[in-house]
């Protein structure tokens, strides 16, 4: 078993679980040597420090769409992909930097309000959700996420991972492959801290950390209704939970998790608001380039 777990999120399933695992290692790397932990650095760098990625993307290569128009998802699916989507554009809406950024949000959900009827089926009506996150400044920034068809891809795994039994209990068992009594970190990015929250509810013995990033935990309608176990709430056995959030990440459907979870005992800290480089602020490896992602690493490898 690892003693550091990563769990990714959204994206290409053609990205191989050794390839997300050299960007995470390294990116994480970088900001402990450059945070004054080069002896930390090396461990990761160097195989002292064992980790894994836990990998579950594979699984939703039956809902990959081809182009924007292929939804290649049920009914009931679609419809999921449809209110994540309009939850993203209201966690813009709320808390975006730029006013611009709000005001596109606002004008979107209302578009796409008054183009609700009788005649739209659930795949078209993903489709104006898509549309609509598209023409946000916000995502449209992210670059190669602004393109319709990875949007398209992003909200069908998401809905995928809600609805389908099987995919949602081997991307579980993917985490918990690889946590034991001597990991002592989990690292979950996006989709990630969804499936790593729900794993880690199923844990019998302690874990030291948890860092979630870019994380749509907080999503009203949907992800947070939909969380296992009901009400939500912090793993029993996780002893220090991080979250980090950037205000324009267009996946951060709330920034303080620590309001939804409703913790008394102090384990889930206040959400560490951080301003990620460069365009796509929802990079995983963007996130474990702040201080705050490599700072509690530091303090968990140093105690163990």
């Amino acid at each position: 078993m690892a003693e550091v777990v990563f769990v990714h999120g959204m994206g290409p399933i053609d990205q191989s679980a050794d390839e997300l695992l050299a960007d995470w290692r390294t990116a994480l790397a970088a900001t402990l040597r450059r945070e004054g932990e080069p002896a930390l650095a090396e461990r990761l760098e160097g195989g002292a420090t064992d980790l894994a990625m836990a990998y579950y993307r594979h699984l939703f290569r039956p809902h990959d769409p081809a182009d924007q128009w292929d939804v290649r998802l049920s009914g009931d699916q679609a419809r999921t992909a449809t209110d994540i989507g309009v939850g993203l554009l209201g966690g813009i809406e709320e808390h975006a930097t730029r006013d611009r950024d709000r005001a596109e949000a606002a004008r979107e959900l209302a578009a796409f309000r008054a183009d609700l009827g009788p005649a739209q089926g659930p795949p078209e009506l993903l489709r104006l959700a898509v549309g609509g996150l598209a023409r946000c400044g916000a995502v449209a920034r992210a670059g190669f996420a602004a393109a319709k068809t990875v949007l398209l891809r992003n909200l069908s795994q998401v809905a995928a991972y809600l609805d389908d039994e099987d995919v949602r209990e081997r991307a579980v068992a993917a985490v918990l492959d690889h946590v034991d009594a001597d990991t002592r970190a989990v690292y979950a990015h996006s989709l990630g801290s969804v499936v790593a929250y729900e794993a880690l509810h199923r844990l019998e013995h302690p874990l030291p950390l948890l860092v979630t990033f870019g994380s749509p935990l907080g999503l009203r309608t949907i992800v947070r209704e939909r969380l296992r176990p009901q009400p939500p709430r912090v793993p029993p056995t996780v002893k220090r939970w991080v979250n980090l959030a950037d205000r324009d990440d267009f996946v951060v459907a709330l920034l303080h998790l620590d309001k939804v979870f409703g913790d008394a005992t102090g384990v889930l800290e206040p959400t560490v608001k951080v301003a990620n480089r460069g365009l796509d602020a929802h990079a995983a490896v963007k996130y474990l380039g702040q201080a705050p992602a490599a700072a509690p690493l530091a303090e968990v490898l140093r105690t163990g």
